[in-house]
């Protein structure tokens, strides 16, 4: 007996519309689950205004030095260096960050995403080996010392204005204290600020020593939730864009500690919020770019007299403001340079510009309320004549 061919079984549009419904939803969260795990940093170079990170730095034995709230600003090419100060002690209590130890980095994450209201997306951990094992593979950095640096530590003798220092040299200057003194932590966050504006800007010098294989050995040689493919995308973006970074620090005000015999900075959540929009808002504004807010100071390194002066002129028809001019501490200088002050780098740019691309180091003084220092040398004076 034959048997009959099964009818076809019609599917109701019903479920149709609701097997496609499902499969729009399931791919709408496939994509935004790819974007969650890996692509968040290509659209925010892309999409966004600005891309919070926290840097933060361990050293002996989880011995918190310091953090960085950077934020960048992509369409801009500037970038907003907030740093945070060891002896800072927010409003919860007297504690310092420094008596944190290795909790400190997400306290910090903690305390900034509140008083700020945003979201800190990334963050990068390094250790003292890290920390090491990053400035050798960029090849040293190459630092600049005055005689009112703090150059002398315990295990280094820094007795030429410059040098090319090796992992085991940076980190033993930045991290060393001259003592225990409310100043000499504000020093070393100078310090430290002139260090880690080194490296940044030694990765966009030496951007073809970073292929693909270095940029994933520095990926590993940090504590950080930025994929691989996410920290590939913002090196190649310091890589490829100069970069205009100003430089701040976490207000604090010095309270003393009987029981300790010390002092912390005692910050108050509002002051930081102010301070820091403040602070942005400055550096992001047009106003901010015009060399006629630039505070400069001229100096001779020769023994030539009037060296200082021609260099004043050149830099006030540049629209540069040149606030004094001088004889330097030393009249053998055979190079010009140009020394940064605030960590501003707009102003010194321009200046290097001035002067046919002199070389501009890192070091920071606040004190000395000045954003850049142009020493003049022999080069300057033979291409004078």
């Amino acid at each position: 007996m034959l048997r009959e061919a099964p009818k076809k079984q019609t599917i109701p549009a019903k479920t149709l519309l609701i097997a496609a419904g499902s499969f729009f939803l399931i791919a709408l969260l496939f994509l935004i689950f790819r974007s969650k795990a890996g692509f968040s940093l290509d659209q925010k170079f892309s999409q966004s205004k600005r891309l919070p990170i926290l840097f933060s730095v361990l050293g002996e034995k989880d011995e918190y030095l310091f953090s960085l709230y950077a934020e960048i600003y992509p369409n801009e090419k500037k970038a907003a260096l907030f740093f945070v100060n060891p002896k800072t002690s927010f409003d919860d209590g007297d504690k310092s960050l420094k008596e944190k130890g290795s909790s400190a980095p997400s306290y910090v994450e903690s305390v900034l995403e509140d008083t700020l209201d945003s979201n800190i997306p990334f963050k990068i951990v390094w250790t003292k080996q890290q920390f090491q094992n990053w400035v050798n593979l960029l090849g040293g950095l190459n630092l600049f010392f005055e005689p009112k640096s703090l150059h002398i530590t315990k295990n280094y003798a820094r007795n030429k204005q410059t040098y090319i220092l090796d992992g085991e040299d940076t980190f033993d200057w930045m991290s060393s204290l001259a003592d225990e003194s409310m100043i000499s932590y504000i020093r070393r966050l100078e310090i430290q600020e002139t260090v880690l504006l080194t490296v940044l800007e030694a990765i966009h010098e030496k951007k073809d020593l970073l292929g693909k294989q270095r940029v994933a050995y520095l990926h590993s040689q940090m504590t950080t939730n930025l994929s691989l493919k996410e920290w590939e995308t913002l090196v190649d973006f310091l890589k490829k864009e100069k970069i205009h970074f100003g430089v701040s620090e976490v207000p604090g005000e010095p309270m003393g500690r009987p029981k300790f015999k010390d002092e912390v900075l005692k910050a108050n959540e509002e002051t930081v919020k102010v301070a820091f929009h403040k602070f942005a808002s400055e550096l992001r504004s047009l106003s901010f770019s015009e060399g006629e807010r630039a505070r400069i100071e001229v100096l001779n390194g020769t023994p030539k007299n009037g060296l200082a002066r021609y260099g004043k002129v050149l830099l006030n028809d540049k629209g540069l403001k040149v606030l004094s001019v001088d004889n330097a501490w030393d009249s053998s200088f055979k190079s010009s340079i140009i020394l940064n002050r605030s960590g501003n780098t707009q102003y010194t740019d321009i200046i290097s510009d001035t002067f046919q691309g002199r070389r501009v180091y890192f070091a920071l003084r606040k004190d000395l309320g000045l954003d850049a220092t142009v020493i003049l040398g022999e080069d300057f004076q033979n291409s004078k004549d």
